[in-house]
């Protein structure tokens, strides 16, 4: 059966209810809110996710550590916190999760992304990986983790969603 996924106006105004495919489409009118999140630890590292070769989008590609759709009747929290435990074996509760900003994509995706920062201090053989989303995991620092990001080897995102991740980590590593 086909995920069913709570859709939304532009400023989040809840309107019902549509499968993935449909929220899918090409200027479908409406938006969906997946969880994009990030993990850090206590020694200002950032962990990044191979996307697994089998993806239809940007298989290869290195991304976010996790993130995923938010099923219907699910709140954006309780999705991340779900994609987190299917991907990458990261068992967390809803206070390790917080919400950071919002980024709304409207060229390809419509989507009012929700994305979450958690802290966990793991050891790269503590992640469990889902096989069919992700190939690899691993620790940056924040410089090399910037030199990936800003590179052609990682998943397609807007500009203006780069800056806001890295405004984010600056401020979490006291970088300014």
């Amino acid at each position: 059966m086909e995920e069913m996924l709570d859709i939304y106006t532009r400023d989040g105004k809840y309107l019902g209810v549509k499968t993935r495919s449909e929220c899918h489409t090409k200027n479908p009118g409406f938006y969906h809110k997946p969880a994009w999140t990030w993990v850090y630890n206590s020694k200002n590292e950032i962990l990044v996710q191979k996307r697994a070769m089998c993806k239809k989008r940007y298989a290869g590609y290195w991304d976010m550590a996790c993130a995923g759709h938010v099923d219907a009747g699910e709140t954006p929290k309780q999705g991340a916190i779900r994609e987190a435990k299917e991907e990458i074996g990261l068992d967390v509760s809803e206070d390790d999760v917080k919400l950071m900003f919002e980024h709304i994509e409207d060229e390809d995706y419509w989507e009012i992304g929700q994305v979450f920062f958690i802290k966990a201090d793991r050891e790269i053989e503590e992640f469990t990986l889902q096989e069919d989303e992700v190939e690899e995991v691993k620790w940056l620092s924040f410089d090399e983790f910037k030199k990936l990001f800003y590179s052609d080897k990682w998943a397609p995102c807007s500009d203006e969603y780069k800056r806001l991740v890295i405004e984010h980590f600056e401020k979490i590593f006291n970088c300014k």
